[in-house]
């Protein structure tokens, strides 16, 4: 075989090892996402159990961002988790508007309760324009997050909301990052109230 036709096999070669793989990728079946992915939609489903048993799977650590926070079966896990499960590490970010609209009495008896065992509560605003911190989710032992329009409240099962529930390193790798950052500014943002002196009232 003379050179050109060396050349000539060595391409068919080469576009056929590549041409086949590309064939064969084609063929693979793709995973389907929500295979991997458990949703709830309440009112229809009940939201609170599927929500009181992910937070079961916690072994070493939770990290809980949530915008309003009300429902005493939440608190009642958190502490249970902290108490009698040995769970070490529960962190909650709570937006600092709801402390002080309707939820704030039902927020205040539930923080209270949770600091009390040592549960860390961060309460502040987003980091933009003193805007609300509106999310809703929990990353669990690093591992498992959940995440959607799910209000930790005592209304929202009867409401129309949706939960996510996953189990993926990297899913959970970038909500703690995300619950680091927002951390970070709430706590020095909650520190610079503690220091600051009390408004007096002014006479009239």
């Amino acid at each position: 075989m003379n050179l050109k036709s060396k050349l000539i096999a060595a391409v068919l070669a080469v576009l056929l090892v590549f041409g086949g793989g590309v064939w064969t990728g084609y063929q693979i079946p793709k995973t389907d996402p929500q295979s991997e992915i458990q949703t709830v939609f309440t009112p229809y489903e009940d939201g609170l159990a599927a929500y009181l048993s992910f937070l079961d799977r916690a072994r070493t650590s939770v990290h809980l961002a949530a915008y309003t926070f009300t429902d005493p079966r939440i608190y009642d896990k958190l502490i249970e988790l902290k108490t009698q499960r040995g769970v070490k590490e529960i962190r909650v970010l709570i937006d600092l508007s709801q402390t002080r609209g309707w939820s704030g009495d039902d927020i205040a008896k539930g923080v209270d309760r949770l600091k009390a065992v040592g549960i860390e509560v961060v309460i502040g605003t987003s980091e933009k324009s003193n805007q609300i911190m509106h999310h809703k989710y929990t990353v669990v032992d690093g591992v498992w997050v959940a995440d959607g329009s799910w209000n930790y409240t005592k209304l929202a099962n009867k409401q129309a909301n949706l939960m996510n529930f996953i189990k993926s390193e990297s899913r959970a790798r970038l909500f703690l990052s995300n619950w680091n950052r927002m951390y970070s500014f709430m706590k020095a943002q909650q520190d610079a109230r503690d220091a600051a002196p009390p408004v007096e009232k002014r006479k009239r």
